[in-house]
């Protein structure tokens, strides 16, 4: 053999054998790299996993979602391990968002720059810090097999042929949002003094201050009760299982959005490339369908089954969420004390 042709021959096998064993290791690679996410558990994961996948059958990257039973629960998680996070990707409430951000040891701006869904995000509802995922308002849900007449105002839950009747969130749940309610019911809004004063009214109308999602819901499926304060997301799951429900948002109602918040860790840019996935106009409307929430996507189309659940126009309650942030440790104390024993 012609020794050029047997070193050419040579030379071109270890090329070729270089270049496979780089493209296995490239593969490898993008098998193995990951995020992970913490958000709540069966409704919110059922709709993130879906999302999730489409973003690793896109990219290759695996995403891994774990769970907390509430944000404040999620944010004590997170700073117990602040040294060395596990978690790339925090979705919590913007009350909790506001508060945890002003950690820049833990937490990381979004990159602008990598995330151009942003520009087509609603307005307000996105901040340096976070960014709502969808937004929802906090409404009466009701068992309309259960209920002998339609729900029209927060006031009629005040009512005695409600006595035993309703599921109410705790202090802590959906961040003192209950607390408004019963306050602007009660005729001063803000006033926390006032909405202690409502919420002891409707203590006898109460089946349960929850803390859970799931329970309360499981409550309203089984007509444990026949009331449920809550988004309706809660009301879309009631109805999968085959029960008739019904989702009213009386003026007073408070509107909500839930956000995603970029931990510090090594991975941020991968975060913030997922983050930017699931705003985008298809994603995040389909995000929204399965929660029964509000795409904050202008591009996005919203579930039809919602546009008669969202409160009218000027019917909304706006939450001062400076206030909430500053007193929801003393309230929760307060309401622990005062209501839920």
């Amino acid at each position: 053999m012609n020794l050029k042709l047997a070193i050419s021959r040579r030379v071109a096998l270890a090329t070729a054998a270089v270049l496979t064993l780089l493209g296995a290791t490239t593969s490898q690679a993008d098998e193995t790299r990951s995020i992970t996410v913490l958000s709540w558990g069966l409704t919110w994961q059922t709709a993130l996993q879906a999302a999730s996948e489409a973003y690793t059958k896109k990219t290759g990257v695996k995403v891994n979602l774990v769970t907390q039973s509430s944000s404040g629960e999620g944010l004590v998680k997170l700073q117990a391990m602040k040294s060395a996070p596990s978690v790339d990707v925090w979705l919590t409430t913007s009350s909790v968002a506001e508060r945890a951000v002003t950690d820049q040891q833990l937490f990381t701006p979004l990159p602008a720059a990598q995330m151009p869904n942003l520009k087509d995000v609603m307005p307000g509802l996105a901040t340096p810090n976070y960014v709502a995922l969808y937004s929802y308002p906090l409404s009466i849900v009701y068992r309309n097999d259960l209920v002998d007449k339609p729900i029209t105002s927060w006031k009629e839950l005040w009512d005695p042929r409600f006595a035993g009747k309703i599921a109410v969130p705790a202090m802590g749940f959906y961040q003192g949002r209950m607390l408004m309610i019963a306050a602007n019911v009660g005729g001063k809004p803000g006033s926390a003094d006032t909405g202690f004063d409502m919420l002891k009214k409707i203590k006898p109308n109460a089946a349960m201050f929850y803390n859970s999602d799931a329970q309360a819901r499981q409550a309203l499926a089984q007509g444990e009760v026949s009331v449920l304060i809550a988004p309706p997301s809660q009301a879309k799951r009631v109805a999968d299982a085959g029960r008739p429900v019904k989702i009213v948002s009386p003026k007073g109602t408070p509107m909500n959005s839930d956000v995603a918040v970029l931990v510090r860790t090594p991975n941020s840019a991968l975060a913030a490339d997922y983050l930017n996935f699931l705003l985008s106009a298809d994603i995040n409307g389909q995000i929204a369908e399965k929660l029964n929430m509000s795409a904050i996507n202008r591009k996005s189309t919203q579930p039809a089954a919602l546009v008669d659940a969202l409160p009218k126009p000027g019917d909304e309650m706006v939450i001062d969420e400076k206030n909430v942030n500053a007193n929801i440790g003393a309230w929760t104390d307060r309401f622990n004390q005062e209501i839920a024993r």
